[in-house]
């Protein structure tokens, strides 16, 4: 008996799925771009820009976004899942009761006796069924239940990432498409004075009408660079009000892009600690851990399913006999199941499975190996983002000194006007292009925390939790 009971103990705490070993691919000690990571800040990055606006937009975003929610429902659905699949572990119970009352024919062959044509029936039974996992099947399926919900959580994570940097995404769109509006109109006010003194010189007959035309058509252009620049404006406000959850609203403005603040590092984390860092490698390994546990239900259904059954209870004719001794019942048992033939069903099965974990294998490495080029991308972008804008500030002053330069010498009548117009329409292009360049290097610098993951990725998934326990209460 002894040993009966070792044997089954060790049949008990068997699974038949291959033991997980994380895929490793050889990688640089080092990113392909280095950048200074003295003192970078992990937890909540984007207060460093200094613009409380951001910040509330983030933290709205964060409590009412819809795809968020959507996200957390699923964490809700699979951790249900791993609940119902954890269940089988243990004994199932039933509890029944019943009350019949039958009348029989008296027209039969064998017609019965006055007094049994009316026959009563009560009962109460329990009834207990176990399923003996000898081969893992039940266990390796909770493995595969609960890696699908640690998997749901880190898809969480990866909306929390893409949802932060999208609200600050857009929000640097918006200050940068505010102020090249604020340039484009300015230069319609500008090239309207201009016009007016082409106009002033024609009818003096100091020009042709020549330079009246090429005045008008630059202030064209510059008023189809407004409504271009309005349309961008509204579309993105309109995004961001997706993003925070609430109907297409005006967007409060914060702090211009001239007075955000440039970290001056970005964290120090290597390619070795992005495997940690990212939550959709972390959910791709859960997939990859759960790929492997699915094998293990194929195999186990390979050998004998075995329950175990029983009854115990209280069968009678009268109610008021219902609880005595000599209206017990029992009945225990076991059932074995093996199957011979399926077609070749179980064998498919698990071909099956293998070929599904070697495709989330690959997957993983897939994402592995996006992740390493979206990093290396990002640092690169940034580095060179932040040597444009110095190169655009410089180009922004030459074209002011040109313009100046012309301006003058065409008010005197040394230059003529294609010269005065060609510095116009320069310094106008360096300064929308200048806009362009600051808003890419934080554009860029998002890029890089979004591409890095980290710290602030579980500190913001758990701020959302706390928020989302709060709303429960």
């Amino acid at each position: 008996m002894k040993k009966f009971v070792v044997l089954l103990l060790f049949f008990a705490s068997c699974t038949l799925y291959p033991p997980y070993h994380r895929p490793t691919m050889e990688s640089s000690d080092a990113w392909r771009t280095s950048l200074n990571t003295d003192g970078a800040v992990d937890i909540a990055w984007w207060k460093q820009l200094g613009d409380d606006v951001l910040n509330r937009l983030i933290d709205e975003s964060l409590a009412n976004n819809q795809d968020l929610k959507v996200a957390i429902a699923r964490v809700d659905e699979f951790q249900a899942q791993f609940g119902i699949a954890r269940s089988q572990l243990y004994p199932q119970i039933e509890v029944n009761g019943g009350a019949d009352r039958q009348k029989n024919s008296s027209n039969t062959s064998s017609p019965p006796s006055q007094s049994q044509q009316i026959i009563n029936s009560f009962q109460f039974l329990f009834s207990v069924s176990y399923f003996l996992d000898l081969w893992g099947e039940v266990r390796s399926a909770v493995e595969v239940a609960y890696h699908h919900y640690l998997s749901s959580i880190e898809a969480r994570r990866i909306v929390v990432l893409r949802l932060v940097s999208s609200v600050a995404n857009t929000y640097v769109q918006l200050r940068q498409f505010d102020q090249q509006l604020m340039i484009a109109k300015r230069t319609v006010e500008d090239r309207t004075r201009y016009y007016d003194l082409a106009k002033v010189r024609f009818e003096l007959g100091l020009t042709s009408e020549m330079p009246v035309e090429q005045a008008l058509t630059e202030i064209e252009t510059a008023v189809v660079d407004v409504e271009n620049f309005q349309i961008a404006i509204a579309t993105t406000e309109n995004l961001l009000s997706v993003l925070i959850g609430q109907p297409s609203i005006t967007i409060l403005r914060g702090t211009t892009l001239d007075a955000f603040s440039m970290p001056p590092s970005v964290p120090a984390y290597l390619p070795s600690d992005v495997v940690s860092q990212r939550p959709d490698l972390r959910a791709a390994e859960q997939q990859l851990i759960a790929a492997g546990a699915q094998i293990g239900v194929a195999r186990a259904q390979f050998f004998p399913q075995i329950s175990l059954t029983g009854n115990f209870g209280y069968d009678s004719v009268q109610l008021n006999t219902l609880l005595n001794n000599s209206s017990k019942v029992w009945e225990y048992g076991a059932n074995v199941l093996q199957e011979i033939f399926t077609g070749g069903q179980l064998t498919s099965n698990l071909r099956l499975t293998e070929a599904q974990q070697r495709d989330s294998l690959h997957q993983y490495l897939s994402t592995l190996l996006n992740s390493f080029k979206e990093v290396n991308d990002a640092l690169v972008t940034h580095k060179i983002n932040l040597e444009l804008v110095e190169t655009q500030s410089k180009r922004l002053k030459a074209t002011r000194n040109y313009l100046n330069f012309s301006d003058l010498l065409y008010r005197e009548g040394e230059a003529d006007y294609l010269t005065f117009l060609d510095a116009q329409r320069q310094f106008y292009r360096s300064e929308i292009d200048y806009e362009s360049a600051k808003g890419n290097s934080f554009l860029s610098l998002i890029q890089i925390y979004q591409a890095l993951g980290g710290g602030w990725v579980f500190d913001a998934d758990a701020n959302v939790m706390k928020i989302g326990s709060a709303s429960c209460k």
